[in-house]
């Protein structure tokens, strides 16, 4: 009797490698998509990051297993050969990520960082942007047969949709979710912005969401502010997520609200300090009614750094420096944006 083989290949196993930071994670949902979109749920798609950044990893939808390091990827180099994939998708582009790379022999496929680019915009030398960082991530994926969504589409749409929260309609509904702060002093709102968004957002249900760093900081306004709730430091990435899922607007700085606002498709401000839409970091794909608000200095598109850390303005590391591109908003834009959005 003829032996008998099954012709099926096997669905490809793939390692998809960004370590950070919390939005850049969120923003690997379009990749995610289009993976299970072109091989469907028998495929294996794992993802390994930071274990600080665990949160965001889990909010993607499509992961089969998330992969979580302390400091090196040795800690999980034997767990991630037992899974035996076929190929990485470097999405990092750093030492961490090129070990790994070499450690596990696989075929890999990296994104252009644009750091050549990136560099001479902050340098002054350059003053085209380069393109968005999802788009060179999907462009990873061509070699596979994978386009990216079609141009018009946004939200949901074009990201697919992150992970369904466990989090339960017991949090309380707001119709504007407020994100204060970052890790980084150049992307904090400033105290005129956050304060003309809670005076044109007084008829309505608010909450301040941020990390553990803002909790005082939301404390302090909602203790002025009635209408407002303070959750900085008490809800986790998913209740952020579930909140802003159910808000008729949202108003923040270059942080993971940002890119999570962008993904569910809800109309936001993007208030821009010292980096800028230009680095080819700000949400991608986002609502038709979302804005981005620029600082009013002399050069309103140029960046200062790359991540917020430092400005070229001042050398103090206080977020609220007056002279840091975040101080120069004028507010009245977010007013009359959340008069129009909130009406």
């Amino acid at each position: 009797m003829a032996a008998q083989f099954n012709s099926t290949p096997r669905a490809p196993r793939i390692l998809i490698a960004r370590f950070s930071a919390l939005g850049d994670i969120v923003m690997m949902q379009p990749v995610v998509t289009a993976l299970r979109a072109a091989y469907g749920k028998d495929a294996v798609v794992d993802f390994v990051c930071m274990a600080r950044c665990r949160q965001a990893a889990e909010l993607l939808s499509g992961i089969d297993v998330v992969h979580t390091v302390e400091r090196g990827t040795g800690e999980v180099l034997n767990t991630l050969r037992e899974r035996e994939f076929d190929y990485l998708l470097d999405l990092h582009g750093t030492v961490r990520s090129r070990s790994l790379a070499r450690s596990l022999d696989v075929l890999t496929f990296s994104v252009d960082k644009q750091a050549w680019n990136r560099w001479r915009l902050i340098r002054g030398w350059r003053s085209a942007p380069v393109p968005s960082f999802v788009d060179r991530c999907l462009e990873v994926l061509r070699p596979f047969g994978i386009t990216p969504p079609r141009t018009e589409s946004w939200g949901p749409e074009a990201w697919g949709a992150l992970r369904p929260s466990e989090a339960t309609d017991d949090l309380p509904p707001a119709d504007l979710v407020i994100g204060l702060g970052s890790s980084h002093p150049g992307k904090h709102l400033s105290n005129a912005v956050v304060e003309a968004a809670l005076q044109a957002s007084r008829h309505v249900r608010v909450v301040l969401v941020g990390g553990e760093a803002e909790r005082a900081r939301t404390e302090g306004l909602a203790a002025q502010h009635p209408h407002a709730r303070a959750v900085a430091g008490d809800w986790d990435l998913a209740q952020t997520t579930h909140a802003i899922s159910r808000a008729r607007a949202v108003v923040t700085g270059d942080t993971v609200t940002m890119h999570l606002a962008a993904a569910i498709g809800r109309p936001t401000a993007a208030v821009w300090g010292c980096t800028r839409p230009s680095l080819g970091l700000a949400g991608w794909r986002p609502h038709p009614d979302s804005i981005d608000v620029m600082p009013d200095v002399s050069a309103p598109h140029k960046p200062c750094s790359k991540h917020g850390a430092t400005c070229k303005h001042t050398r103090s590391g206080d977020p609220f420096h007056p002279d840091r591109c975040g101080q120069q908003i004028d507010p009245a834009e977010i007013t009359s944006w959340l008069e129009r959005m909130l009406a």
